[in-house]
């Protein structure tokens, strides 16, 4: 018999410049190397603290970004895909701001 154990719920998040961390609420606190979420890495400072927690996951609206923590406590790594289109807006504010 497989009994399916939701996800832990995100108490708080914290973003720095090198590290993505969530607290959850049975005390545990996860943190993976923000190098994991390019779509983070590369974001403001402003797109990161404009989020949404709900339950296990992390919704970050001007990004299009989900992180929950199940991701997290795999290890997950952000999908190419998205990363690539990270790079993508990165560079396209570098060239306007030049």
């Amino acid at each position: 018999m497989n009994i399916e154990i939701p996800p832990p719920e995100i108490q708080e998040v914290k973003i720095t410049e090198d590290a993505l961390t969530f607290d959850l609420l049975d005390g545990r606190s996860i943190s993976v190397p923000l190098a994991f979420y390019p779509t983070l890495m590369l974001a403001t400072r402003e797109e990161r603290e404009d989020f949404e927690k709900t339950g296990s996951s992390v919704h970050w609206p001007a990004l299009d970004c989900d992180i929950n923590s199940e991701a997290l406590l795999r290890g997950a790594k952000e999908a190419l895909v998205y990363a690539r289109k990270a790079y993508a807006r990165a560079e396209e504010r570098r060239r306007s701001a030049a």
